[in-house]
């Protein structure tokens, strides 16, 4: 077993896990969904999840598949792995009954939801990767290279966003922005 097979049996566990967690959402969903108002957020927000989940097992793979790893990179891409499930973890509720109303579950917990995206994203994508001096001058010129740089900054623009509006509509148009981008930036990734 290589050294980033052995990382990515982890990493990709926990990432899965985030997975189980929408998709058993759904289903719990599915059962229980006599007198649940679903609204439009909260799907929507699944859909950005469970393509960027997507992305970061991809984006995972064409980083690290070829780098030698070490126990800090193993660290810090668990932590930012736990960040992402924890964003999934709280996407549904447990028990509908209690909170049949799925956009105030949205509205409570999206600025926690979006807080781990973020989260995860910059250590596994930023952080990570920038612990060696190649990998920071990588990073830089990603960030200054706009015609790269635009769809992450419009991600974590719309991540911001989102975090200080409560308004439904706003929500819903950032969060369809998101998957746009999301969706964007997977038709730009090379095939594996």
């Amino acid at each position: 077993m290589s050294g980033f097979e052995f990382f990515f049996s982890l990493y990709g566990l926990v990432l899965g896990l985030s997975v189980v967690e929408i998709i058993g959402g759904v289903a719990r969903l599915t059962h229980d969904a006599k007198g649940v108002r679903i609204g439009l957020l909260t799907p929507v927000l699944i859909a950005v999840l469970l393509t960027d989940l997507c992305g970061f097992w991809v984006t995972a793979y064409l980083l690290y598949n070829d780098r030698p790893l070490s126990y800090l990179i193993v660290v810090l891409s668990l932590f930012a792995a736990s960040f992402y499930y924890l964003a999934a973890a709280i996407v549904l509720p447990r028990d509908l009954t209690k909170e049949p109303d799925l956009d105030a579950v949205y509205l409570r917990h999206r600025r926690l939801i979006m807080a781990c995206i973020a989260i995860a994203g910059l250590v596994m994508f930023e952080v990570t990767p920038s612990l060696t001096p190649a990998g920071f001058a990588q990073r830089l010129a990603f960030w200054t290279n706009l015609s790269q740089s635009w769809q992450p900054l419009t991600f974590f623009a719309c991540i911001g966003a989102i975090m200080l509006t409560r308004n439904k509509a706003a929500n819903l148009g950032l969060m369809v922005l998101m998957l746009s981008v999301n969706v964007a930036s997977f038709l730009r990734l090379p095939s594996i």
